[in-house]
Parts: structure tokens; sequence; C-alpha cells
């Protein structure tokens, strides 16, 4: 996966994860199936693995593990804390957050905790943690696949607090900005180089199912 890397949020949810996270790891990782990789080729696209642990997007198996059920609680209670239920203010912070945490591949799939964990995660890994923490605030979101890559687009209802002009996609007359979690110095709505025709999939998280490309626009700046 490519990368495209401090805004701290460590005041924000640091102490308290770290000892979150480490109480749930060994539970969580006992229960998940790790997905092996071909580190040749691309991560996303080789995966043949059916559900539980994966999505049908296209043609090809994408990972999932996604839970709606998450330990996250601690970072979803600071962020509705620290935001009072803005729509914006919670995007984009949890963006930041996701953004923050170094890319680094790795051989097997790391869930969202493995990547809180372990301080580290690829596009599609990173991208998940950012998608579980929207659900888990109530915000719709949908995960594009291209060739060797995966990223998030997230929905933003409140435009005013945000340049329309950034990359977005509109999906039934719903505007989905890019939200790039492998730039360290990105933004929601930034234009990470993905164009309409390298896109080979999108799942929309919330509906679980898959936006058939003809019905998505593409806006950018």
């Amino acid at each position: 996966m490519k990368e495209h890397k401090p805004f701290s949020m460590r005041i924000f949810v640091y102490p308290a994860l770290f000892i979150l996270a480490v109480a749930v790891y060994k539970n969580h990782t006992a229960n998940s199936n790790v997905i092996p990789v071909n580190k040749n080729v691309s991560q996303v696209q080789t995966i043949t693995v059916p559900p539980p642990n994966a999505i049908k997007v296209g043609e090809f198996y994408a990972p999932y593990y996604i839970d709606e059920n998450s330990k996250l609680n601690t970072i979803i209670e600071n962020l509705k804390e620290r935001c009072s239920r803005d729509e914006v203010c919670e995007v984009t912070q949890a963006f930041k957050y996701v953004s923050q945490i170094p890319y680094i591949r790795s051989e097997t799939h790391r869930t969202p905790v493995d990547v809180i964990v372990k301080n580290g995660g690829d596009c599609d890994e990173k991208a998940q943690l950012f998608a579980m923490i929207l659900i888990e605030t109530n915000h719709n979101c949908v995960v594009v696949y291209t060739k060797d890559h995966a990223f998030i687009a997230v929905e933003i209802e409140n435009t005013s607090k945000i340049n329309r002009n950034n990359a977005r996609l509109k999906i039934e007359n719903k505007d989905y900005f890019y939200a790039e979690t492998t730039d360290k110095n990105g933004y929601v709505g930034k234009f990470n180089g993905v164009y309409p025709d390298e896109i080979q999939g999108i799942y929309h998280i919330n509906e679980k199912r898959n936006i058939p490309k003809e019905e998505i626009e593409f806006l950018s700046l």
C-alpha cells in the first residue's frame, strides 16, 4: 500500500487509551483470524478469503475487521466531550488522531485495535480504524479501493464548515469528502491523487453494501 505522515492527540486519548488497548488486545487478537498476504503483490486485490473477515468489493475480497461493538469507548467519549457533538470537529479530530499513527506495512492484516496497540498500520488498516471511530460517532463513510490502495471518504452534512471545493464524491446527492489517513499533513477533503478511473470498488461501511461506480460523481478543486 502506498504512503501519502505533530498534531498531538496525546492529551485527548493516549493515557487512557493505552491502558484500555493493552487490556483488550490479548482477548481481541485471540479471537481474530489473521489473513496472510503475499508481500510481492497488492495487499487488497489478492485476498480471497470469505467473510466474516472479508468483504467482497467488485471482483475481489478485502479484509474487514470493523467491530461495531468496539472497545474504543475511551476515544469515542473523548471525541464527544471535546467536540460537543459538533459534526466537523468530530470528523477532523478523529482524522488527525488516525493520520498521526505511523504508516507501517505488514505481511498480516492488523485489526483496528492492533493498529493502536502496535502504533502502526498501512492504508486499509488505518482506514478501518478511522471508519470504526466514525460509525461509533454516527458518521457515514465509505471505503474506496483502487488496485493497491484504500482510503475513507466521509459524509459531511454541514459543508459550511468545510471547503466544498475539496476532493469529494457525491453519492445519492450527499457529499463524501476524501480522508487520506496515510498523509500526516493531510486534512479532510485533501485530494490524494486518486481519480475515478482508478477506483475499483466503493463499500458503504454504515449500510454494508457496494456502491456502483456509475452512482457516484467525482468533484474536486
